[in-house]
């Protein structure tokens, strides 16, 4: 029934107009003549009635607010109300209508702001003809979760009811991936993504997997050059194309805009029932009209070619098209009858058999990084590259359909997920072993492709155990040799510099799964940076004095490892040119006084006589005799730093008694050169 001129009529501008049309609505909804589901789409009428309250006159207000309150129970009516500013528009109404109609409009508000389910109970039946899904009364759709099962965000797509030509076309196509000749394989894999997988829903693979089976076998073929590595490109784009269109699909089901109850097997509203009417032909059409095999599809002009890609289609679906192409010319068909000729065979299938078979999204996820995984370890960058973007968007599906309850999940579903989820992490781990410990004879171009795949696989490795295992799950459930791939991943500083943020999440999994590792990762990035200071202190260049301070004790605290020693004899002199000016920076002083403490109280023998000796030279040349025959100013002024009294009980107090006699010698000549020149 065309509703859109009773909709128009009731925002006219003459008040006797609008109450006759809204009447009409009303009486239509109330004799069942039309339902809810039938104007729930209709945004105009939610905005008329909407305008209703802005007319000089507003007669009937009980009734508007009681059809506003009736329509706000639908879910998809309710989003569309709120998207037309309902709540605002009732919430300014409120105060100037009756206490009575106040109850309405609290009420209309109350619904507004209730969830709906996700997904419908019932079954859905799917022609890729139309590209639509509708609701039939085939039965309800079985609930394949068990309760026990905590670990699953998201299971399986509402069942999708085939004609005997879509089973004929997917039949066809999974046929020819199993042929042995690559040619045929290959032409299959690109008609599967360019036509198939864009007429088909992305779920009808999951429900009848045969095609995503043979797909995933495919990667498993010999790896090598030639027509095995150009199957795996093939495949690993149907999978991709899959993938994406899982998402797609998967965001349709979780909309509330797209809920509906109907359930009527072809609405007389429905975009199929007019493509049909659309399509019928006429006492004018041609013969070669009456014969397409399939009724066109707007934007589609002519007879289409079947999906295997053969011309035609199976005889028995153009004998039941020919007769639906018939029957307009004897009588006028109701929805009922027009189903009745495009699914002459829905029933035939097994349809509870074929539910049992069917994947869920997360076993698809797994089984596909299952088996894309062990081709990362390919020498072919064309090949990895796909692999890698097909394991992204797996990654991506397997967040929405699998929670971090999967590690706890005792049920059969979740303890299936844990065990190929360890399997996939255990592959992991031995492809990032495998690209780090590369051969150094290898030419420069493979080692290249190896740090690339290994960089690749890192960044993969760390999205997935951020996707789906908390770090503080990881210790009882991350495979061994995955541990120890992330160990290596934590001491790579190209890796880190290049990405600090993943780098940062390994060494998170890394604190969780091995204490001992982890401590070792502390020490080995505190020495580097120590080392690195080094370098920087004795690179040459002006600097700040506080950078400098800061470099040259990070610099002393990496002496055991580089056990550079020149550097003592910078640090000293460092210290003896910040203490000889007659209004030095305290600040500086104190830090400069702190270097100096800790290379005289060093752990290294080595140091500790490097710093005694090097002391030792710069006071017997600044209050040596031969300054002061030059004359020179301020010559004793780079003795200062040795005249606080921390300095001097340090040097008296355990220079003078350490246990090496090459220390304690020293530090008397210090101290008697020093007194000495004093006098």
């Amino acid at each position: 029934m065309e509703l859109s001129p009773l909709i128009k009529k009731i925002g006219h501008s003459l008040m006797e107009i609008r109450v006759r049309a809204l009447k009409s609505l009303i009486f239509k909804l109330d004799h069942s003549l039309i339902s809810v589901s039938d104007i729930v789409q209709e945004k105009m009428l939610f905005v008329h009635l909407l305008e209703w309250f802005n007319f000089p006159e507003v007669p009937m207000q009980k009734e508007v607010l009681e059809l506003l309150s009736t329509l706000s129970k639908h879910p998809s009516a309710a989003q569309m109300l709120r998207d037309v500013g309902v709540v605002d528009c009732l919430t300014q109404l409120s105060p100037n209508v009756e206490p009575r109609l106040r109850a309405v409009i609290s009420e209309t508000l109350d619904q507004l702001f209730q969830l709906p389910e996700l997904l419908p109970s019932h079954s859905m039946a799917y022609s890729h003809g139309s590209r639509n899904t509708t609701p039939t009364g085939v039965g309800n759709f079985p609930k394949m979760v068990h309760e026990s099962v905590k670990c699953l965000k998201f299971s399986v797509f509402p069942w999708l009811t085939l004609t005997n030509t879509d089973r004929h076309i997917l039949s066809s196509n999974e046929s020819s991936l199993r042929s042995s000749n690559p040619s045929l394989v290959r032409t299959t894999c690109e008609l599967l993504c360019d036509v198939i997988m864009q007429d088909f829903p992305a779920e009808i693979f999951l429900q009848r997997p045969s095609i995503v089976k043979n797909l995933l076998s495919l990667l498993r073929v010999g790896l090598g050059k030639g027509e095995a590595s150009f199957l795996h490109l093939q495949a690993l784009s149907c999978l991709r194309h899959l993938c994406a269109g899982l998402r797609r699909r998967l965001r349709f089901h979780q909309d509330p805009s797209f809920y509906s109850t109907k359930q009527d097997t072809v609405s007389q509203n429905s975009s199929y029932s007019q493509e049909v009417r659309g399509t019928q032909p006429s006492q004018t059409s041609s013969p070669g009209a009456e014969c397409s095999p399939r009724p066109s599809v707007v934007g589609r002009t002519g007879q289409r070619a079947r999906g295997d890609g053969q011309d035609g289609d199976a005889a028995s679906s153009r004998c039941a098209y020919s007769m639906a192409a018939q029957a307009p010319r004897q009588m006028p068909l109701s929805p009922a009858d027009v189903a009745h000729w495009e699914f002459p065979d829905l029933c035939l299938e097994d349809v509870l058999e074929m539910q049992l078979q069917q994947l869920t999204l997360a076993q698809f996820t797994v089984a596909t990084m299952e088996h894309a995984i062990p081709l990362l370890k390919t020498e072919g960058l064309r090949v990895f590259h796909h692999v890698l973007e097909l394991l992204c968007d797996a990654v991506l599906l397997l967040g929405d359909s699998v929670c971090e309850l999967v590690w706890d999940d005792r049920s059969l579903v979740g303890m299936e997920l844990k065990e190929k989820l360890q399997t996939c992490m255990e592959l992991l781990g031995d492809i990032l072993s495998y690209h780090q410990s590369y051969s150094a004879d290898l030419p420069h171009s493979s080692q290249i492709h190896h740090r690339m795949a290994y960089t690749g696989t890192a960044v993969f490795t760390i999205k997935l155990l951020q996707t789906i295992l908390p770090p503080e799950k990881a210790s009882d459930n991350l495979p061994e040799n995955t541990a120890t791939a992330i160990f290596h991943l934590c001491l790579d500083t190209s890796f880190g510099s290049l990405l600090p943020s993943m780098q940062e999440t390994a060494v998170a999994y890394l604190e969780q799964v091995n204490s001992d590792s982890h401590d070792l990762y502390r020490r080995v990035t505190r020495a580097a940076l120590w080392m690195e200071s080094t370098c920087n202190f004795l690179k040459e260049g002006e600097k700040n004095w506080l950078e400098l301070l800061e470099l040259a004790d990070q610099a002393i605290d990496g002496l055991p490892f580089h056990q550079y020693l020149p550097t003592v004899k910078e640090f000293v002199h460092i210290c003896s040119y910040l203490w000889r000016f007659d209004h030095p920076s305290p600040l500086l002083q104190t830090e400069s006084q702190k270097l100096l403490l800790k290379l005289l109280s060093h752990p290294l023998l080595s140091v500790k006589a490097e710093t005694y000796k090097h002391t030792l030279n710069l006071v017997k040349g600044c209050l040596g005799i031969q300054k002061v025959s030059r004359q020179e100013q301020g010559s004793c002024g780079g003795v200062n730093f040795l005249l606080h009294h921390r300095v001097l009980y340090e040097i008296s107090a355990f220079g003078l008694q350490d246990s090496a006699d090459k220390v304690g010698v020293l530090g008397v000549n210090l101290l008697y050169t020093k007194y000495c020149g004093v006098l």
